[in-house]
This record gives C-alpha cells, structure tokens and sequence, in this order.
C-alpha cells in the first residue's frame, strides 16, 4: 500500500517497531508484529488506519486495502 499511495516513502526497521517517513513526517508507531519471526506479519488495521491518516493518503489506501472502504 506505501509503494502505490506513498512513492518515495522509507520504512526503516527498529527494535520494536518499523518507522516510516514520507513527505517530511516521520511515523514512529507502526509495529513489527508478534513476538517471533516476524516473516510478513499480520499489523492490526487501526494501526493502518492511523498512518493513512498521518500521511493524508486516504483516496489511495482506500483503493489498495479493502478494509478502509
């Protein structure tokens, strides 16, 4: 969903959570997932919702993710 509603964003992994920046904001709350190996883990949609909201990517996200409609 970032690379199509957010070009030139830059997740970048930390210790407990992933931080993504986009447009000169920084998102610092977006976790890693369960305890474990975090191979494409499954991120809770208010999460989601939250960082649609921040970076004001609303029309796209709601195009790329079925639950936003």
């Amino acid at each position: 969903m970032l690379d199509a509603g957010a070009h030139g964003s830059a997740p970048a992994e930390r210790i407990h959570n992933w931080e993504v920046r986009y447009n000169q904001k920084t998102y610092y709350r977006l976790p890693l997932g369960k305890h474990g190996k975090r191979k494409n883990p499954a991120i809770q949609i208010g999460h989601v919702r939250n960082l649609v909201r921040f970076f004001e990517i609303d029309a796209c996200a709601k195009g790329q993710l079925e639950q936003l409609r």
